[in-house]
């Protein structure tokens, strides 16, 4: 049996305009501003890597992560402080009537 290889890409995958959007819309990134997220540099003319945009997705994951963690977190002391609401408007006798089916 023998062991097939891929061979070696050769030339550009993603065409220069491609790269500059995507680099574009890397920087434009609103969480992206973070230290944790690797901006890929390009001089004129370089091809950005596939290492850089990967390092690029990794830490903007790990960001957003969090970011989701902090909301979730915001949303369920939100749901509790209405709840508590509720139930003091109930206590002072001014929650609106149930409706019972």
């Amino acid at each position: 049996m023998t062991e097939q290889t891929q061979p070696e890409p050769t030339g550009t995958v993603i065409s220069e305009r491609d790269q500059r959007r995507i680099v574009a819309a890397m920087m434009a990134m609103p969480y992206a501003a973070s230290s944790r997220v690797p901006k890929p540099w390009t001089a004129m003319g370089e091809a950005v890597t596939a290492d850089a945009v990967v390092a690029f997705l990794d830490g903007l994951a790990e960001v957003l992560t969090e970011v989701g963690t902090e909301n979730d977190q915001h949303r369920r002391r939100l749901f509790s402080l209405e709840a508590d609401v509720e139930a003091f408007r109930r206590l002072i006798g001014t929650a609106p009537a149930e409706v019972t089916p």
